[in-house]
């Protein structure tokens, strides 16, 4: 398992206006949803390779966006001008958009 691997899935499964979740991450790649270090390392690393755009559509379950060591605004913004639909606390509409299952 790794970051080149999770980049080729969330390109092939997840588009603009579409997201996923750490735990679908953790289920596709170790079989449980709650291996968050790996999966933030994973995606660390598709991030610092130029991947910013397809680990940004990876949330939290809850429809919270990740906490990137640059902030949240980014990801946000991309999300917003994808189409994904957020309620008035800043999460996710997980009413309107359902998380990609990768697994």
């Amino acid at each position: 398992m790794n970051w080149k691997q999770l980049v080729e899935v969330l390109e092939r499964l997840v588009p603009a206006g579409s997201v996923t979740t750490y735990a679908q991450v953790s289920l596709w790649g170790y079989g449980v949803p709650n291996y968050n270090q790996p999966v933030r390392s994973l995606l660390a690393g598709a991030r610092n390779n130029g991947y910013l755009q397809l680990t940004n559509r990876v949330i939290k379950s809850n429809g919270e966006l990740a906490e990137l060591p640059d902030g949240q605004d980014q990801q946000r913004h991309q999300l917003l001008a994808e189409g994904v639909p957020f309620v008035a606390d800043g999460r996710v509409d997980l009413g309107r958009v359902s998380p990609v299952a990768l697994a």
